[in-house]
């Protein structure tokens, strides 16, 4: 498990999305939207705006805290890393 620091902008819940052909319903997410420091290969940071997919206990958690650093456990894959909540 890794831990990620960032930088709490917004939080917000996506709608249900209904599959048209197989009526298959997906429940919303509640996401955290994160601005993180990303360091380059010339040794500067820049910084990004990530959203990652929570549980609503962590989402309710730091829904009050807009605007402060807050911790969120994560995991990663692909190669450029893309973060999703734990």
């Amino acid at each position: 498990m890794l831990k990620l620091s960032a930088v709490l902008l917004n939080t917000f819940k996506t709608d249900e999305y209904t599959n048209k052909e197989t009526g298959a319903t997906t429940p919303s997410r509640s996401k955290l939207q994160l601005l993180i420091k990303k360091p380059t290969k010339n040794g500067s940071v820049k910084q990004e705006l990530i959203d990652i997919s929570v549980k609503d206990e962590v989402f309710l958690k730091h829904k009050d805290s807009i605007g402060k650093t807050i911790e969120v456990d994560v995991g990663y894959f692909g190669q450029n890393i893309t973060f999703f909540g734990i």
